[in-house]
């Protein structure tokens, strides 16, 4: 699957263009570590500006969990030489907007805004996530943000479901650990522990710098380097293990709370971003569960009435991605739902995949990526994701990929990843529910 945020990303209205979207090579590395993207386009007088830390949830465990989430609301709160109220004035004033977020294995903060104050707006960025102040009294404010956000999330369904899903697929890699925190892991944190983080990822080396739009590439270039370049490398401490073995055992287990239907999620760990397999993923997701004319969504809601809903999905991670199967469904029918869809794979296997169905799904997954590309805001963030995660070379080539795959590489793919395979989920289902 595409980074989540692109979908999002597409219904932004900044801008159109896609001339450069393709620009040769346009990664840089500076002597200290940063990687640099700019991409020169005129089309529309607005630019993104952004930067991406290599840094999420995958680099904590224990006491630290939520650290980067909590650290991420804290960098537009204020620096020693401009306060929060200061930093969106500017912003703000200027018809721009600024916003950040947090994921498994990143963080990214971004200013999109009029191209005639790139330079102000990536004053304020660069200086807002390489000098944060981190005031105590804001400090305690976001604490109380976070713990309500966490109250919130924990109201909803999905939310087991969805943690749920990575800590059965995940039992030995931190691809399980919750992005957000917990309510005592953040009631407990000390402001220190985030200086620390801080400290120890916000590094040049672990960084890159995106500018995409109305700007001029030598200009942008020399002030990217006058402000990160004189920065030391850092010593970043040791990556953790991303790579996640196959399941020995199936592993699907049930949670009960306040619901008013059931909820499925069912998976395997699948190809890591660099294998050569990871478009074909997509295809392979998309062509099973991708909208209503898919082979999930037919088998098992309009023929067989068992779901009210049913889609799949492949998560690209740095590691191992996660191939997952999501249902909603009358609790009384969630039990019997792993082995139709197991039952179905097996049948795929054995039949194989419709041209017109790949067709389909390739014909999707082509405009989805196409859409994301139209704002400079899509484009520089595609190229912070693949970049910060050391791929930058899907941005150009994943359309050439996604050409490639055909009807019998993604059977062959289907078998290789599901068939034999033992599968690990959760179903969440209401208290009430006699569901064993």
């Amino acid at each position: 699957m595409r980074p989540p945020f692109l979908a999002l990303l597409a219904l932004l209205s900044m801008t159109l263009t896609s001339s450069n979207v393709q620009a040769a090579k346009p990664v840089k590395t500076l002597p200290n570590g940063l990687r640099t993207v700019i991409v020169e386009d005129h089309a529309s007088p607005v630019v993104s500006l952004q930067i991406w830390v290599r840094c999420g949830g995958v680099n904590e465990a224990g006491l630290t969990s939520g650290v980067s989430h909590f650290l991420e609301h804290m960098i537009f709160k204020g620096t020693d030489k401009i306060s929060a109220n200061e930093i969106s004035k500017i912003v703000e004033s200027n018809g721009g907007s600024i916003n950040a977020a947090t994921a498994s294995e990143t963080t990214h903060y971004f200013i999109d805004m009029p191209s005639n104050k790139w330079e102000e707006a990536f004053d304020v960025l660069s200086q807002s996530v390489l000098n944060p102040a981190f005031p105590p009294t804001e400090f305690e404010k976001e604490r109380r943000v976070i713990l309500e956000e966490i109250k919130r999330r924990n109201d909803d369904p999905q939310s087991d479901l969805w943690d749920g899903f990575l800590e059965a697929l995940y039992t030995q890699t931190p691809y399980r650990q919750k992005v957000i925190g917990s309510v005592q892991t953040i009631t407990d944190m000390p402001r220190s522990l985030m200086v620390d983080q801080h400290k120890k990822y916000y590094v040049p080396n672990n960084m890159v710098v995106v500018v995409v739009g109305d700007v001029k590439k030598k200009e942008v270039s020399k002030k990217i380097k006058e402000v990160f370049g004189g920065l030391p490398k850092g010593t970043l401490p040791p990556a953790p293990n991303l790579i996640e073995p196959p399941a020995e055992n199936s592993d699907v287990r049930t949670i009960r709370r306040s619901a008013k239907q059931a909820y499925l999620a069912l998976g395997i760990v699948g190809p890591t971003l660099k294998d050569p397999n990871q478009v074909a993923m997509d295809v392979l997701a998309a062509t099973l569960g991708g909208g209503q004319s898919s082979r999930l969504y037919q088998t098992l809601r309009e023929e067989k009435r068992l779901v009210w809903s049913v889609s799949s999905s492949f998560i690209t991670h740095s590691g191992s991605g996660a191939f997952g199967v999501f249902a909603e469904c009358p609790p009384e029918k969630v039990r019997s739902l792993p082995n139709d869809i197991y039952f179905l794979f097996h049948e795929i296997e054995f039949n194989g995949f419709k041209p017109e169905e790949v067709a389909r799904a390739k014909a999707q997954l082509r405009s989805s990526w196409l859409f994301s590309q139209e704002t400079y805001h899509g484009q520089a963030s595609q190229w912070g994701f693949y970049t910060t995660l050391g791929a930058p070379e899907l941005v150009s080539h994943y359309l050439k990929r996604l050409d490639a795959v055909t009807p019998k590489a993604l059977a062959t793919l289907l078998s290789q990843y599901t068939i034999g395979r033992p599968m690990g989920g959760i179903v969440v289902t209401p208290e009430n529910s006699s569901v064993q």
